[in-house]
């Protein structure tokens, strides 16, 4: 099989871990004939030297007509099955011109649309979202994604559906560590971005600062200090914030295998903050990465939280109400209540990225080029 990726606008965001992970993972596999990655020249180092994957150049300042038939045109010369879109707004005009150049040039490549989140964002982008995504699926031919994704950002579906999980990626060697001094500090760690608007981060720093407010007292009478670290990328006034906080550590964005490194480090407690108002459906990355490193987790109460819960078959996760009180008073809780690493829950090894590419990923670019779906 022969697979060209299309991951601009999307490779090196946060959280957009699947357009890095999944193209290395099919140069890897011995079923994978050929592998191109079409995205802009400022990720063709990495797209060659560390994904191993042939790199096709596109200008961020050309139409999206002429990128569709510059992909069209490759796909045809390169025999490919499968061209595989990561979903960006932007992405969703490039995928309708992709589909016109294919059957312009006459290549049998078929065209998957994958939503690896969930954005309901409201108002009039909002409703420019649904039109275009409503545009868009004549064009393409399989959508995919999380549980959610593909219902939530779509009015309608007029397409096949699949689902690709979120999983951990490639973990440092060696076992998780016990912590060091529990008996003195408790880890509490959030992983991931705190820019978008939509992610509603204010609401956390707030819950740090109380927290911290919280434990002073409690803390100059000998108990255990909680620290809370935080990695990922942040706006300026966001990472000031964090840095006046004593009882914060804020690592900075991170990449991912140091990030593990830390997690592994400083093991402890850690939190999966969505809101209700932009992603009362998105499941959270943050999940898999903290149970594979055994740690305790604190949780937004949503649905695609709670859904994804049942589905990994995670158990002891503490489910909390939206209120800045409520998470800090839950943390001090769960911190004094700790006692270090957790058992890996039990279907721990079907959830890493290498699994869900082989029965998810690779599994459906068979089904399609055996014309099974």
């Amino acid at each position: 099989m022969r697979v060209l990726y299309v991951t601009s606008w999307v490779m090196g965001d946060a959280g957009a871990n699947a357009a890095d992970i999944f193209p290395r993972l099919s140069v890897q596999s011995p079923e994978i004939d050929r592998v191109i990655v079409a995205d802009f020249p400022k990720n063709k180092y990495h797209i060659e030297a560390r994904q191993g994957a042939e790199y096709l150049r596109l200008e961020w300042n050309r139409t999206w007509l002429r990128y569709g038939l510059r992909i069209a045109r490759k796909a045809k010369q390169a025999d490919i099955d499968v061209i595989h879109i990561f979903y960006r707004q932007q992405n969703a005009a490039l995928a309708i011109c992709i589909r016109l150049g294919l059957m312009l040039v006459g290549s049998k490549a078929k065209i998957i649309m994958d939503h690896r989140s969930v954005n309901l964002a409201k108002g009039a982008r909002s409703k420019r979202k649904m039109w275009l995504n409503r545009a868009m699926q004549p064009f393409v031919h399989h959508l995919a994604g999380n549980p959610w994704a593909v219902e939530t950002n779509h009015d309608k579906i007029t397409k096949p559906k699949h689902i690709i999980d979120l999983g951990y990626d490639q973990l440092p060697e060696g076992d998780a560590r016990e912590p060091a001094n529990v008996d003195e500090e408790v880890n509490v760690w959030f992983i991931g971005s705190l820019k978008p608007a939509n992610r509603k981060s204010q609401f956390l720093i707030d819950v740090f600062a109380r927290v911290s407010e919280k434990q002073a007292e409690a803390v100059s009478k000998g108990a255990r200090r909680i620290v809370m670290r935080v990695a990922g990328p942040t706006k300026d006034d966001q990472s000031r914030q964090l840095n006046a906080n004593p009882d914060v550590v804020y690592h900075g964005k991170l990449p991912r295998l140091e990030l593990y490194e830390l997690l592994r480090e400083y093991p402890g407690i850690g939190l999966a903050f969505m809101n209700h108002e932009y992603h009362e459906y998105a499941p959270s990355l943050k999940f898999a990465e903290y149970a594979i490193m055994r740690y305790k987790i604190l949780s937004s109460e949503t649905v695609g939280l709670k859904t994804q819960a049942e589905r990994m078959g995670m158990d002891g996760i503490r489910f909390v109400p939206e209120e800045v009180e409520a998470w800090a008073d839950a943390i001090i809780e769960m911190a004094a209540d700790y006692k270090g690493l957790e058992p890996l829950w039990e279907d721990h090894e079907t959830w890493s990225y290498p699994d869900i590419y082989r029965r998810q990923v690779l599994g459906l670019y068979k089904d399609i080029v055996d014309g099974r779906v």
